[in-house]
Parts: structure tokens; sequence; C-alpha cells
């Protein structure tokens, strides 16, 4: 394996940087696909001479393995093409595309292998297992076991869900050919049905590995939710510059390996245009460098020394804490010289809460929060979004009569 890593990989990049991921991707999807082809055609060899449809269905399940394996190497070479008018953050996205086309040829050779395990449970017939079919078969199992752990190394490096996933197919495709065994030990003893049972079984795996397949592929293309311990990481990163009062709205947008982040940082609003821009690309910057992304900043002032600025945020966040619901708070302001003040803020809420649901945290939040501010605030403007979210913020204005009820 090492020798193969050293001829490939460009030794002064990291593993999962994006030549170094393509290039292992391409070796992982030409080795299995060409072993996975010499393997179909011994297993298809083995089932057309012992009779058995397990055997035939899983040299069909190799005969896939070769097909999605090529799909892979195409994948990642074509991921390879660089960067243009129309397709301007690269064509990272194709490996999830090339998952789907996978995913959906699985699925059609699973319904296949399964119709004709049944169709062997309602006709059995005799099969022939010498010796010498079980240790041919016994060998396709070490190969398969070598692939599985060559898969999953490669995916350990590039980082690639493609690869992993490759690496679990292959890891089936052991359980399956086991289950072939069963099958050619049972029809010694007379146990035909065995067989049929075996490739039904076979076609269970197909059909789990390529609806897994699709549904990954699936989310990918749509945009899944980015990992929330890499969110956090972002987060610490970004309130960690010197000058950042807080970070919120952070966004990852996918294309493949090519990630791309984006987020608000609070900062103190009596600085100048120039200090505020410098501190937004420091944060810009300390995010690249950590997450190798390209990362982009807003900036949103906040003023503390407001003399209501403190109570207003000891008020809010105290009606977080107790609102399942909600989440966070950012761009709390308090504005003018005296009471009564209009304040404004923007309420953070769950993945889980619908929107449907906003007119009643409107509400709840200015029933349990009105009476704190009874007679020293007569405007508030209240926004809601969700913690990822691609639709506009929610926002409202409401008057409080003077009594503060």
């Amino acid at each position: 394996m090492n020798f193969l890593l050293q001829r490939v990989v460009v030794q002064n990049l990291p593993a999962d940087s994006h030549d170094n991921r393509t290039r292992l991707g391409m070796l992982a999807g030409w080795t299995s696909a060409i072993m996975s082809a010499f393997m179909a055609a011994a297993k298809f060899w083995l089932g057309l001479a012992s009779g058995s449809v397990s055997m035939i269905a899983d040299a069909t399940n190799n005969l896939t393995d070769m097909g999605s394996s090529l799909v892979i190497a195409l994948g990642f070479q074509w991921s390879r093409k660089p960067r243009d008018e129309d397709h301007p953050f690269g064509h990272g996205r194709i490996e999830a595309v090339a998952t789907l086309v996978l995913a959906i040829a699985l699925i059609l050779v699973g319904m296949e292998v399964a119709r004709s395990g049944i169709s062997r449970l309602v006709s059995p017939k005799p099969i022939d297992a010498p010796a010498w079919l079980l240790v041919a078969v016994g060998v396709t199992v070490l190969v398969k076991a070598w692939m599985a752990v060559f898969a999953r190394e490669l995916a350990k490096l590039s980082k690639s869900q493609v690869l992993e996933a490759d690496a679990w197919n292959h890891t089936f495709d052991i359980l399956s050919t086991l289950l072939v065994v069963v099958a050619l030990i049972s029809s010694k003893f007379g146990w035909g049905a065995v067989d049929g049972w075996s490739a039904v079984a076979v076609a269970a795996f197909i059909l789990y590995t390529g609806i897994a397949y699709a549904r990954e592929a699936i989310d990918i293309l749509l945009g899944q939710k980015p990992d929330c311990s890499e969110v956090r990481k972002i987060f610490e990163t970004v309130v960690a510059v010197d000058g950042v009062m807080g970070a919120h709205e952070i966004m990852v947008h996918q294309y493949g390996d090519v990630k791309m982040v984006s987020f608000h940082i609070e900062v103190d609003a009596k600085m100048s245009l120039v200090e505020a821009h410098e501190i937004s690309e420091m944060a810009e910057h300390v995010v690249e460098k950590k997450m190798r992304w390209r990362a982009l900043a807003h900036v949103d002032p906040v003023d503390r020394s407001h003399p209501f600025f403190e109570e207003l945020n000891r008020i809010i966040h105290t009606y977080i804490s107790g609102e399942s619901r909600l989440v966070d708070v950012h761009d709390l302001r308090a504005e003018g010289e005296e009471a009564p003040y209009k304040v404004s803020f923007d309420l953070v809420t769950d993945m889980a809460t619908a929107r449907s649901d906003y007119a009643a945290i409107y509400q709840d939040c200015l029933s349990k929060v009105g009476d704190s501010f009874a007679g020293r605030v007569n405007v508030v403007e209240i926004g809601i979004e969700a913690a990822i979210e691609s639709a506009p913020m929610a926002r409202k204005q409401f008057v409080l009569p003077a009594s503060g009820k």
C-alpha cells in the first residue's frame, strides 16, 4: 500500500488537499474496478459450474462494484477540472452526482438479484459444491478483505465520504460471499433452499448499500447541515480574535471538497470603519488558516456603552435560558438618550422550530420580557431566524403602551 501511495500523492501537500484527494480517489477507483472485474468473471464461472444462483448473485454484485468503482474514479477525475465561468466553485459536486448514479444502479441490480433468489426458493435445484469450489470462494473473501482495508485507509487519508462508503460496500461484499459459502455447504446436506435465501440476503445487502448511497448523495446535492463540531471550531476561532465581541450566522457552503464559510462578527460601534475592516479581515484570515476554507466576514456594530444595554442583555438572556425553542440572541441594541428607549434584538431558534411558530414566539417574548421594560421602553424590534437557514430573517416591530402592560 505504501508503495502505491508514494507514487501517487504529492509529498509536500496534505493528504486531504484537493490535488491529493482526487489522486487517492482515482487510485481507489481504478484499483477496485480492475480487481472487481476479475472477481466478477471468476464468480460467474464458479456459479455456472456449480449451478448456484447465490454465487451468480454475488458475481453480479461484484460486477456492480466494478461499475461503481469506475464511477468513483471518473468522478474524482472530473472533479479535477479547474474552475471556469460557468462553475466558479469548481466541479467538486460531481462526486455526489457519481454516487447517485452508482446508487441507482445498485438498487436496480439488488431488485433483480432478489427476483432470482425468490425464483430459486420457489423452484429449488441441487448444487454441485466440490471442495475446490469452496477454496476458490475463500480466496475471493481474502481479496475482498484487502480491498476493504485499502479503501478505508484511503478514505481516512483523503477524508472522502465516497471512499468511506466504498469501503463499507467491500465489507458488505465479504458478508454476502460468506452467505454463498453457507449456501454451498448447506447444499451438501440437501438443503437447497438455503441457496435461494442466500441470494435474497445478498440482494438485501445490495439494496441497503444503494439506498444509503442515494441518501448521502442527495443530502450533499441539496445542501446538508454542516458538522456541528466544525461550526463550533469556527465560532471559537473567530471570537478569539482581538476586537471581536461575538459571532453568529455561521454558514458553511460546500462544493465537493471545496468549502466556504460566511459569518457575522460583532465589534464596538465606536471604532472607526478602518479598524472594523481590519478586524474582519483578521477574522477571515485566522479561519482560512485553521480550516483551509474561503472565509467571508460581515461586521455588526454593537454599542455596549448605552446605559440600558447591560440590563437589556441580562433580561433577554434570562428569557432565552428558559425557552427551549431558542438557542441564541445577537445584535442587541438600545437607542435613545433617555427613557423610554427603543430596543432591538435577533433571536435564534433551533432547527426543529417552524416559521409558523414565530408568531407565538413574538407574543411570548413580549409578554415575558415586556413587564421588565415597564415605562422604560416604548418600541421593541424583534428578529427571528433559525440557526442555519436560507430564508430571510423574520422581523417585527412592536409599540408598547406607556404603562408597559
